[in-house]
């Protein structure tokens, strides 16, 4: 069934429905990419969930001190109004 005929049927999904959903997809996707997210019988699926999250890593990026991303993005305004002006 191609998206565009499942988002109309999805959005008529009760609340209860639609976290239904998200969960199924969630696992889906997980299982595509080789993490089983499935609970066992001694682990919830929350559990599991929760020790995958543990196991990555996340990598936060912030602006501040990120001189060189500003001078960058200072040439390039530089050089889009000179283009302009030309």
């Amino acid at each position: 069934m191609p998206l565009s005929e499942l988002l109309p049927a999805v959005s008529q999904l009760s609340h209860q429905d639609k976290l239904r959903l998200i969960h199924f997809l969630l696992l889906a996707v997980a299982k595509e990419d080789g993490c089983e997210l499935e609970a066992t019988n001694s682990q919830s699926q929350e559990g599991v969930l929760l020790m995958q999250l543990a196991s990555t890593e996340a990598v936060v990026w912030s602006p501040y001190e990120a001189h060189e991303a500003a001078q960058t993005l200072s040439e390039l305004l530089v050089a889009a109004r000179q283009a302009g002006d030309a």
